[in-house]
C-alpha cells in the first residue's frame, strides 16, 4: 500500500465518523482495531454512562463512530490540514466546525495518529482540547 493510500484511508475513516457510516469504517479496520481517546482518565462519562477511553472494533463501530451525531446537532464537520506518512502511520490535523446540542460552537482542533497493519487502520488515537470536548459536549 502507498502513503497516498495509507492517507486516503485515514481520511476516509475520518470521513465515516463524520457521516456515522459504519459500514465504510468496518471494512478500513482490522480485526485488531483499538481507538483511543487521548486523555489521562481511562473513562469518562457522557449523561451518566461511563464511556472508556479505549475502545476495541465492535465498540467503535456501535459507539464511536455514532457519536458525533449524539454530541453535535450538525456533525463535526471535519477539515483537514495536512496528513503524513511515515512507514506504518499517518497524522492528520485538523479542526472541528460544530454545533453542540446546547447551541453552543464546538470548534476543537485535532491531531490523530493511525497505525497499520498491510491494508487496515489497527490503531486510531485521538488528540484534541479535551478540557474544551468535555465543556462544551459534555458540559
Amino acid at each position: 500500500m502507498t502513503d497516498a493510500e495509507k492517507k486516503d484511508r485515514a481520511l476516509r475513516l475520518l470521513a465515516c465518523a463524520d457521516a456515522c457510516d459504519v459500514a465504510t469504517a468496518a471494512s478500513l479496520i482490522g480485526d485488531d482495531f483499538q481507538f483511543r481517546f487521548m486523555e489521562r482518565a481511562a473513562s469518562w462519562s457522557v449523561d451518566g454512562n461511563v464511556v472508556p477511553a479505549v475502545l476495541d472494533r465492535e465498540t467503535f463501530l456501535k459507539h464511536g463512530v455514532t457519536a458525533t451525531r449524539m454530541m453535535t446537532s450538525t456533525g463535526m464537520n471535519f477539515t483537514f490540514e495536512l496528513a503524513l506518512c511515515d512507514g506504518d502511520f499517518v497524522c492528520v490535523f485538523g479542526e472541528s466546525h460544530a454545533l453542540s446540542n446546547s447551541g453552543r460552537p464546538y470548534n476543537n482542533s485535532y491531531s490523530w495518529r493511525f497505525r497499520f497493519k498491510d491494508d487496515k487502520i489497527v490503531e486510531f488515537l485521538e488528540y484534541c482540547d479535551t478540557h474544551h470536548a468535555h465543556e462544551v459536549l459534555f458540559g
